[in-house]
């Protein structure tokens, strides 16, 4: 039986791609099940401080893992993936015209960058230099080799004792890649990225927070099973 379900946050638990409200029916269905004993883990490229506190005030038990896998949060904060260089981090905003994310100010190993739009060009620099590059479709992540959400939640994972089998994971992007290789039952939301729906057990018909609630639904009431 799932035990574990980690959400992406961006595109997944929103009310749909580009929003940041998060949905309500999304949130609902996250309380069904850490109601009955299925914990809820936020894994994202979001910074530690904004997972931290939605971790809290959603009313979810199953932990964090941030800055696309560089930092885990169950019970104790651990980071994973180095510091970034900062001349590597000024080089890519300069050479490619980029903004910062917001959420740069808070966060220590994976820095984020608008517009979202992710090219060979950038693909073939990142591996010129042994970066780790991926787009969540709101910002193009980059970090020190090595990063990805696998990282973060292989180590989430041991935190909570679990076994692959025992995990399921729902997201949107081309970041949830990575998510997908640690879990044993994998959603697409409706509206995701083509590329991840080729790594998905389950394909949604709703898009992002309803399509969470599709899938909770599903896992609950016993009609998905891995």
């Amino acid at each position: 039986m799932i035990k574990l379900i980690l959400a992406d946050l961006d595109g997944t638990l929103t009310e749909d791609k580009g929003v940041y409200r998060i949905s309500i029916e999304a949130l609902e269905a996250l309380r069904r099940a850490e109601d009955i004993g299925i914990k809820i883990a936020l894994v994202s490229g979001n910074s530690y401080p904004v997972l931290r506190g939605l971790h809290n005030y959603l009313g979810i038990t199953g932990g964090v893992v941030a800055e696309n896998g560089c930092v885990v949060y169950y019970g104790k904060k651990i980071k994973l993936c180095k510091n970034m260089d900062l001349n590597i981090l000024n080089e890519f905003r300069e050479k490619f015209k980029l903004k910062d994310s917001w959420q740069n100010e808070y966060r220590e190993c994976d820095f984020g960058f608008t517009p979202a739009n992710l090219t060979e060009e950038m693909i073939r620099w990142a591996k010129d230099k042994n970066v780790y590059i991926n787009t969540s479709g709101y910002a193009i992540h980059i970090a020190l080799n090595l990063a990805g959400k696998s990282v973060g939640v292989r180590k989430l994972l041991e935190l909570h004792g679990l076994k692959k089998e025992e995990v399921a994971a729902i997201g949107d992007s081309l970041t949830d890649i990575d998510m997908f290789k640690e879990a044993g039952l994998r959603a697409a939301v409706g509206n995701a990225d083509e590329k991840l729906k080729k790594e998905a057990d389950v394909i949604l018909n709703l898009k992002s927070g309803n399509g969470v609630k599709e899938f909770i639904n599903y896992i609950i009431d016993g009609k998905i099973w891995n």
